[in-house]
């Protein structure tokens, strides 16, 4: 049985489950839970609610919050590599220091959201609103997806150059 807390609360919720890494999790009430440092790797969220949701430090390789409801959610420092967060709602979310490394970004709002520092090298990021998006110090490669007529260096994104290739 897994048990989450939620922030400013005595609240805990008991999940039937054995483990959260590849759990299929539909239709829970996860606003203000807190899942730092948790191992979700490969966990499907569908249909469920993480706005304002601590996943700080949390491995979430390969994790599917596609349609996912992650407003003012914390991510930071997580390691998101491979997820999908397609059409996402990630307004005002905080993803600095993130490792998003062929994470899939696509038609994701991320309106006011903070990816400073994250690395989105080989990233799908043809996000759908990046309006106020803050993207300072975050790493792109040429394998990385941007939207059309972006400009990166605007931002203060930095690229990342392999040994080798230009």
């Amino acid at each position: 049985m897994i048990a989450i807390r939620y922030l400013g609360s005595e609240r805990v919720m008991e999940l039937g489950l054995a483990e959260l890494r590849g759990a299929q999790i539909e239709r829970q009430d996860f606003l203000r839970a807190d899942l730092s440092g948790r191992d979700l790797a490969g966990a499907v969220f569908r249909d469920c609610e993480l706005r304002v949701a601590c996943l700080d430090w949390a491995n979430l390789e390969a994790a599917r919050f596609d349609h996912a409801r992650l407003m003012s959610a914390t991510f930071r420092y997580a390691h998101l590599r491979g997820a999908s967060l397609r059409h996402a709602s990630l307004k005002g979310a905080d993803l600095s220091g993130a490792c998003l490394i062929g994470a899939d970004l696509t038609g994701a709002t991320l309106r006011q959201a903070n990816l400073s520092g994250a690395n989105l090298c080989g990233a799908d990021c043809r996000w759908s609103d990046g309006e106020q998006l803050v993207l300072a110090g975050a790493l792109y490669d040429g394998a990385t997806i941007l939207p059309p007529a972006f400009r990166p260096h605007e931002y203060g994104m930095i690229r990342r150059i392999t040994a080798g290739r230009a």
